[in-house]
């Protein structure tokens, strides 16, 4: 018969149910027909061959068998054997649970062969048979009178009656037809078994398939006396075991014999087991093989768990003393300032692992126990209980896939009673799948036990405490390594604790002069807290309209960084602070006393922590521009951003924010594509919540689960009111002026951008375009971006640039997504404004809003006809803008 596929569907159980009555009942019909065929008798009625006929019917099935027998000789003859050896065929067939294919097809197959022999009877031996004159019966007289002899005569009747009856015996029996002449072949020349090696025989095996429905009824039969096979109930603690014999012993070898046509396990429709038996002897050491299946013994399973080595996470738990923090904290000596002290925070726990051991290794033996009753060759050979979950490492028989664990990672979870477990396919360094499953309790992973590792973090320049890995090693990062980090997750997964734990870190490990936080909290209520801690720029920032204008700073607070590193000839903000006072004038070559104090001794890290990333993106579009600058280039001049959102989303994390903030950690969030979108992979949507995470590191590129560290209300609250009583808060003034001028009403928003933002009013006067760029505004009425770009050929940068300086001073309305700006003032009022900021500048003695020759001129108008030398003079008033910024920072 033909090829059947191997993937058998699964049968519903209303199928499995009727299937076994109805094979029963098809069966005992059958063996009634032969009963009755085999006991025939001439003088039963309705026969006719003898008389009288007997009074009480000597067939074994009675009148009715005497009838059937006699009905199917009369019809068949002699033929009647063939339907009958074909329905005992499939019979055995279907009751070994094998699907007979193509079952039309066959029974045409059959009907051919009936037809031929039954007409070749006729024609050879006409007056034969069990009824005289009807050898073939009634079918074989009508084909042999009525059709073949009168056309073809009796020798071509014998022909085309047998090409009939074979090629019905191939519709019928494909396989046993085509196995025939290689087995005849065997047979007459003995020197081709002989001389064929293990391997070639092996393969043909293979490749030759069944050699008919009773070559496999017959292996079948031989095999099930030794094979090894493990039943059990759905209860996989309860299993019934079976005897079994090791695999090596139901390989069938080919040995080199004459005559050897026994009928062997060549059906290409068997198992991946069956097909073990065409391998050469080589396989046979796979049995050693770690992971190799085994013969599943409860007891030897308890004690092969018993004797693995189980570590627990923090099995020697320690508290942080002051001498753990002494070298980072001296890193830049600030006169007057003390650290908050450890004992204001949290201990860590005790007694955690106690219980702990004997729940883990009875989990190892359910999942030993469930992979082997869905059929999965594994092996648990190592555990790491962590603070959430423990991480079994599983090794597999070798060919079996990883994706096999995939599909019943479900049924697993449901083995072990736990939520939902999560499938590590690669584990750096070793040769095991890892599955992770939750603890029923949680430790609560506290900051003081994390400083205690005073080795891992005395070298970095900005630590951040986050918690314990899988394996309960700790997981403290250098924010400078990142040098940007994305956090995602929903409400309540533990986000904001993670953000105010790094927050805390830094309050640990950096004193005010050596690093600067903006904190923008949208819902006024997560970072709020911290509002009294010297290391702010700027309050707490609760507008995402003001946080759209700080990260425009923050772009241009980084140009000058980058030129006042240019200019001291260093690479990155290390090495300038690396360098001594002299060594720095030396560099820089000061002409005045004043020109020496504006240059900084020590450049701060900046650090922007912005929760709420998604609504930031709505409330300003163009803030996404400053974001990917800040990320693809800040990192030099030790500027970093800390990005957090519960909607992790693709129009939120765009592509290219994604791309550059390699740093990434997740927390459990709503669906798999949000998982997708921040680790490019799923996962997030199978974490616990309360800390549960995974961190990507830049470094590893490998995805690690980790337990958040906890930071309560109580430790903040007792570490800020110490270091709200050591130092306040020292705000940037160009920050707090740009928060001013966002609050100014309608009414004096021009002229207190005049007097008040003096941010934006020196951006405006360094920018000779702007005049131009506010009478092409008028003129089309529309604030657009690119519109500017258009008519001026400047840049995206520039043009939005302009664009927000004309909105802080009130020539344009605010920004309304894709729409362009609403001119707020006419030509007119524009000239008027003109000319009272130039009387205002008289009074002053500056200007507001440069002309042509003052922007050709910007050190007062003063021309330089021998030279003409503009650039010089533009570089000198550059200098000078940022040593005065820098001089802030210092």
């Amino acid at each position: 018969m033909s090829k059947k596929p191997r993937s058998k569907p699964e049968v519903p159980m209303s199928g499995r149910i009727w299937k076994v009555p109805v094979w029963l009942a098809v069966a005992a019909v059958f063996g009634f027909v032969v009963v009755s065929l085999v006991s025939y008798n001439g003088a039963d009625a309705p026969g006719h061959v003898t008389w009288p006929q007997n009074d009480t019917p000597a067939n074994w099935g009675g009148p009715v068998g005497a009838a059937t027998a006699y009905t199917l000789l009369r019809l068949l003859g002699w033929a009647v054997l063939i339907p009958i050896v074909f329905a005992a065929a499939a019979l055995v067939q279907t009751g070994w649970k094998r699907r007979l294919d193509h079952p039309l097809l066959r029974f045409f197959g059959v009907v051919l062969v009936s037809a031929g022999i039954a007409g070749l009877f006729a024609v050879l031996r006409p007056q034969g048979g069990l009824l005289p004159g009807l050898p073939g019966g009634t079918l074989g007289l009508l084909i042999a009178e009525t059709l073949m002899i009168p056309r073809f005569g009796s020798v071509g009747s014998v022909l085309w009656l047998g090409l009939v009856g074979l090629i019905g015996m191939v519709v019928a029996a494909d396989r046993l037809m085509f196995a025939l002449p290689r087995l005849i072949w065997r047979g007459l020349v003995p020197a081709a078994a002989t001389t064929r090696t293990v391997a070639a025989a092996a393969t043909e095996a293979t490749r030759e398939g069944s050699r008919g429905v009773f070559a496999r009824f017959i292996a079948r039969l031989k095999r099930r006396r030794t094979k090894v096979e493990e039943v059990r109930l759905n209860d996989i603690d309860d299993p019934i075991e079976v005897a079994v014999t090791p695999r090596s012993k139901r390989r069938v070898t080919v040995v080199p014999v004459p005559r050897r046509i026994e009928a062997e396990p060549l059906d290409e429709m068997e198992d991946d087991d069956d097909e073990a038996v065409a391998q050469n002897d080589d396989d046979a050491e796979d049995d050693d093989l770690p992971g190799a299946p085994q013969v599943f013994d409860r007891e030897k399973l308890k004690e092969k768990i018993a004797a693995l080595n189980v570590r627990f996470s923090g099995s020697e738990k320690s508290s942080a003393t002051d001498e753990d923090l002494e070298d980072i904290q001296n890193a830049i000596e600030l006169e007057g300032y003390r650290f908050p002290g450890l004992d204001l925070l949290e201990e860590p726990e005790e007694g955690f692992n106690d219980t702990l051991e004997s729940l883990v290794r009875e989990q190892a033996e359910s999942l030993e126990s469930a992979l082997q009753q869905y059929r999965i060759n594994g092996e648990v050979v190592d555990i790491e209980s962590g603070p959430v979950i423990t991480l079994f490492h599983v090794r597999l028989a070798p060919g079996t896939k990883v994706a096999q664990l995939n599909t019943i990672s479900s049924d697993l979870a449901r083995s072990l009673r736990a939520v939902n477990i999560r499938i590590v396919s690669n584990i750096e360094g070793r040769d095991t799948v890892g599955i992770e499953v939750p603890n029923p309790n949680k430790e609560k992973v506290r900051l003081k036990e994390l400083m205690s590792n005073r080795d891992l973090f005395a070298s970095m320049k900005l630590p951040m405490f986050l918690g314990k890995d899988a394996a309960g090693d700790p997981l403290i990062t250098d924010l400078t390594k990142m040098p940007h980090m994305l956090i995602a997750g929903t409400t309540g997964s533990g986000k904001s604790v993670c953000m105010n734990t790094i927050i805390m870190s830094f309050l640990y490990t950096k004193k005010p002069n050596e690093l600067k936080l903006v904190l923008v909290d949208p819902k006024m209520v997560e970072m709020s807290q911290f509002r009294d801690i010297p290391h702010l720029m700027c309050p707490v920032v609760t507008e995402m309209h003001k946080a759209a204008a700080i990260l425009e700073w923050a772009c241009q607070k980084m140009d000058e960084r980058y030129e006042l590193l240019a200019e001291a000839g260093c690479r990155d903000i290390t090495a300038y602070n690396n360098l001594e006072w002299e060594e720095l004038k030396e560099r820089f070559n000061p002409r005045s006393e004043q020109e020496e104090a504006k240059i900084p001794r020590k450049l701060p890290y900046m650090v922007f922590i912005i929760d709420e990333l998604a609504d930031l993106m709505m409330t300003n579009k163009e803030v996404e521009s400053s974001i990917i600058r800040i990320a693809q280039k800040a990192r030099a001049v030790g500027i970093h951003l800390i990005l957090a959102t519960q909607r992790p989303q693709a129009n939120v994390v765009t592509g290219l924010i994604k791309s550059n903030m390699p740093c990434r950690i997740t927390f459990k969030v709503a669906s798999n594509l949000d998982s997708r979108v921040v680790l490019d992979q799923r996962g997030g949507e199978l974490l616990l919540g309360q800390g549960d995470m995974l961190y990507l590191s830049p470094q590893s590129h490998k995805v690690m689960r980790a337990q958040g560290t906890l930071v309560d209300d109580l430790e903040i609250r007792r570490v800020v009111k110490f270091m709200k009583s050591i130092a306040a808060p020292s705000f940037e003034r160009q920050l707090v002026q740009l928060r001013s001028a966002a609050e100014g009403s309608d009414e004096d928003r021009i002229l207190q951008s005049q007097n008040n933002s003096s941010a934006s009013l020196a951006a405006a006067q360094e920018d000779p375009m702007f005049d131009r760029a506010v009478e092409i505004v008028l003129e089309t009425k529309r604030g657009s971006v690119s519109l500017l770009q258009r008519r001026l050929a400047i840049g995206y940068t520039r043009a939005s640039r302009l664009i927000d300086l004309m909105g802080i001073a009130g020539i344009i309305g605010d920004h309304k997504g894709s729409v362009a700006r609403e001119v707020m003032i006419t030509p007119e009022e524009w000239v008027e404004i003109k000319r009272m900021a130039g009387e205002l500048a008289a009074v002053q003695g500056g200007q507001l809003f440069p002309t042509q020759d003052s922007a050709e001129h910007p050190d007062g108008g003063d021309e330089h006809p021998e030279s003409g030398d503009i650039d010089d003079e533009d570089d000198d008033f550059a200098r000078t803008s940022r040593q005065d910024s820098a001089s802030d920072e210092g």
